[in-house]
């Protein structure tokens, strides 16, 4: 990839540049909050895996941990539990680190060992961690940083405070910790305070959305593909602005640009693309006019026994719950939605069709109780003829602990043993603490 002429990689390069020139310079520098935009989060996401790899420019070594907050009791624990694990299973970092053939010799058991006490304290093993890693680093000047990137944190206040207990324990030198923080609401501004000297926020205002329309707009103008692109891109840019007879605008020439090609399936996707944009506005009638034409040519594709139309099918029907559903017709989009079900069976798309259950089963959860545990029982009974790697990534756990909740007798027997069978004898418990995380969690990505 040519960095010169990609707009994203342009701005991952900006990111870069910003760490080696606020950061790199400075040895007592041991926090490092980075202000982002949500939206802006898979591309440090992307940053951070530039960095991991051979490819990275900062002098810096970055050991990037997911992992979720939960409690600052724990959460040093957790990390050093994650890294051992990941260090056991990516050989990523010893390719980065032994790059220029320097051994890196550095022992877990002994941190293994301690993991296993449970009155260690654990933000001090921490500590002891990041220092005997960055001793046993092939260069002793470069700096080890631990970029803290968890996809939830259960309490941003109790968060905080575990950052200030690792900075009250003093980081072991060469060591940084990179966190990331909203912008604007600075969550963790009062640490940047307290701890200024050694701390840095860091803010680059990148045009993500500028990016995203170079993207959008490379290639031959004539080209309709190219064109659409450029619709789609503007009425995104009218919705943002509130205009609604601009996206109006925008959306009539996608369907005329996409209706020339001869492309069904395009000018299908054009029509739930523009009634997508619309739902803002609340213009159903509209939406719905769309939807209804896109869906009419779609089957005309899927008929033709080209399955291309298959995703834009799945995802008008998506609209036509979704649209029902806001005018409050909880019946006919629960009643869309298993067809968008049935629709996701038939097409063997078995894990998306477990997800939009779901959507069902919750719709309906108030209105029909019975309706409710009717499609619960549908959908678990479903999931259970799915092969076990598909359900490994697939919701059928919430499925199962929202039926299990719901059910009695015998079932109850039935759904923990199929669960324990596919997750252990502790998947309620896994369970009610992701139900926990999902009401109180903020989400970092």
């Amino acid at each position: 990839m040519n960095n010169e002429h990609n707009p994203v990689a342009l701005l991952v390069t900006q990111i870069q540049q910003k760490w080696l020139q606020d950061v790199s310079p400075h040895d007592e520098v041991n926090w490092v909050r980075w202000l982002i935009k949500p939206e802006q989060a898979r591309l440090y996401e992307g940053f951070l895996k530039l960095e991991s790899s051979p490819h990275g420019i900062i002098p810096d070594i970055p050991v990037v941990l997911l992992t979720p907050f939960v409690d600052s009791k724990v959460h040093s624990k957790n990390l050093i539990s994650d890294w051992l694990e990941s260090f056991k299973n990516d050989e990523r970092l010893k390719e980065q680190i032994e790059g220029n053939f320097l051994q890196f010799d550095w022992d877990p058991d002994y941190f293994k060992q301690k993991l296993k006490n449970k009155e260690a304290d654990f933000d001090s093993l921490l500590i002891e961690f990041l220092a005997s890693f960055q001793k046993a680093l092939p260069n002793p000047e470069q700096h080890l940083v631990l970029a803290l990137f968890p996809y939830t944190v259960q309490a941003t206040e109790d968060y905080k405070n575990w950052m200030e207990t690792m900075l009250g324990l003093g980081m072991p030198p060469k060591t940084r910790l990179m966190v990331f923080d909203h912008h604007p609401k600075n969550y963790f501004e009062s640490v940047q305070v307290k701890h200024k000297a050694t701390c840095v926020s860091l803010w680059v205002d990148l045009d993500l959305d500028g990016a995203m329309k170079k993207i959008a707009m490379s290639g031959d103008p004539n080209d309709p593909e190219v064109q659409f692109r450029e619709c789609m891109v503007e009425m995104g840019n009218s919705a943002a602005k509130n205009n609604r007879k601009r996206l109006h605008l925008w959306g009539e020439k996608g369907l005329e640009v996409t209706q020339k090609t001869g492309n069904k399936t395009a000018f299908a996707t054009a029509h739930g693309v523009y009634a997508g944009m619309l739902f803002q506005f609340k213009e159903y009638d509209t939406v719905d006019k769309l939807l209804r034409r896109g869906l009419a040519i779609a089957k005309q594709v899927k008929a033709s026994g080209d399955d291309t139309a298959n995703a834009i099918i799945l995802q008008l029907y998506a609209y036509m719950a979704s649209s029902a559903h806001h005018q409050n017709e909880i019946e006919k989009a629960t009643d869309l939605f298993c067809e968008q079900a049935e629709l996701a069976i038939s097409f063997g798309l078995g894990q998306q069709a477990l997800a939009i259950y779901i959507n069902a089963y919750t719709l309906i959860k108030k209105k029909n109780p019975p309706r409710y545990k009717e499609l619960l029982k549908k959908a678990f009974d479903y999931g259970r003829t799915l092969p076990e790697e598909q359900l490994k990534s697939s919701g059928i756990g919430q499925i199962a602990w929202d039926y299990y909740n719901s059910a009695q007798g015998t079932t109850l027997k039935t759904i923990d043993s199929f669960m324990v069978d596919l997750e252990g004898k502790d998947w309620k418990q896994k369970m009610e603490l992701q139900a926990q995380n999902m009401k109180n969690s903020i989400s970092i990505s």
